[in-house]
């Protein structure tokens, strides 16, 4: 079978299938997923190809550049004293899930703390994405957006602060990279405003992607990961009063989310090539029912008991937010990556992906889906 004729497959297959698996309720991440563990074992294509590896790349940064925009500073900080003792509370959790592990698998310290993150982190992107399609008040997806972005950009702090942590030099070093980039990137928006926007009505969308294209892989070179460097881009760009305008900001997002709503399926397929290459064993699934029977509840009552007790919000309220917040797909997928490239041991990351996977399904299982829009098929036909 020629080249050509394998990514139409794959094309047709990661844009269909997985739309229309969301009927049932399955997110389109984890179809993806699912078809790249299927044709890492089943057949010998895409190995080592580096356009799969440009779609992927396109796809996770742009996700986290959406992420990175939807910070709103203004909110964070009207929200400020519920949400530091939100995320003092998920830092203890985080610590205590570090030693834990540690203690019980031995991983080391470094490792320990990166699984750690991926057992307890939210998956903003994923969640913000996927909260439309569920019957929920406007109060409710603004503490959900809130709630999940705090946490992750702590996890993101954590993340890039433990993977630079072997060398003294090398964390100076990506510390100065990364304080460039939030220095220059401002710059860079108002020339391109300035110089480029208003002859180029629309191109927007376009710069910022390729931005946090650029930014992503340059965190990645210097040993973080491409999320840093995008979600850094979207966070400095939402503080810019012209991607913020009312009439833009809304055209903006919704392109953004044509885009990596397109993009990010190759991002997740590519995770599956990758997770193709393990050994999916007895150990692994045992560790990653583990994971589900000791942090699913963990992590909601961590999140329902607080806002319980902080906000003035009714119970139903406080449970639709303590289940929204559990996903962890794409958040869990990078950390899986992440650690089988720092050698962790097999059934660890097995166990791991099990638990990103199941829990990423929970909120479509429990919460109330928005009744699809009624569709009249004869305006097909005049």
């Amino acid at each position: 079978m020629t080249t050509d004729l394998q990514y139409f497959i794959l094309i047709a297959a990661i844009l269909l299938l997985p739309k229309i698996l969301m009927r049932y309720g399955v997110p389109s991440g984890i179809t993806a997923i699912v078809l790249g563990v299927a044709t890492g074992f089943g057949l010998d294509w895409f190995e080592g190809s580096q356009t799969l590896y440009i779609l992927s790349t396109l796809g996770i940064t742009s996700l986290f550049l959406f992420a990175g925009m939807e910070v709103e500073v203004a909110v964070l900080k009207k929200n400020y004293k519920f949400l530091l003792k939100s995320i003092g509370l998920s830092l203890f959790l985080i610590m205590l899930t570090t030693v834990a592990i540690d203690y019980y698998f031995r991983l080391g310290t470094k490792a320990s703390l990166i699984l750690a993150l991926g057992l307890t982190t939210p998956s903003t992107g994923f969640i913000l994405n996927s909260v439309h399609g569920y019957e929920l008040t406007d109060e409710v997806k603004t503490w959900i957006r809130n709630k999940s972005i705090a946490a992750e950009i702590v996890a993101i702090l954590i993340l890039f602060f433990t993977l630079q942590s072997e060398s003294i030099g090398k964390l100076l070093l990506s510390l100065a990279v990364i304080v460039g980039m939030i220095l220059i990137l401002p710059y860079f928006f108002k020339l391109f405003l300035k110089k480029i926007a208003p002859f180029a009505p629309d191109s927007e969308m376009t710069f910022l992607v390729l931005i946090a294209f650029l930014c992503g892989i340059i965190t990645r070179e210097i040993g973080t990961y491409y999320l840093v460097g995008a979600f850094i881009v979207g966070m400095v760009a939402s503080q810019f009063h012209h991607f913020d305008e009312d009439e833009k900001t809304g055209r903006l997002l919704y392109s953004l989310q044509l885009f990596f709503a397109f993009f990010v399926p190759f991002y997740f397929f590519r995770a599956g090539l990758t997770i193709s290459d393990m050994t999916f064993d007895w150990a692994g699934a045992l560790f990653g029912l583990g994971f589900l029977l000791i942090f699913i509840p963990l992590r909601y009552f961590t999140t329902f008991l607080p806002m319980r007790y902080l906000l003035n919000i009714g119970d139903d309220e406080h449970r639709k937010v303590s289940i929204s917040l559990l996903p962890t797909l794409i958040f869990g997928v990078v950390i899986a990556l992440i650690l089988k490239d720092e050698g962790v041991r097999n059934d660890a990351i097995v166990g791991l992906i099990i638990y990103t996977v199941v829990s990423s399904i929970i909120p479509a299982i429990l919460l109330k889906r928005t009744p699809p829009k009624n569709y009249d098929d004869t305006s097909l036909f005049g």
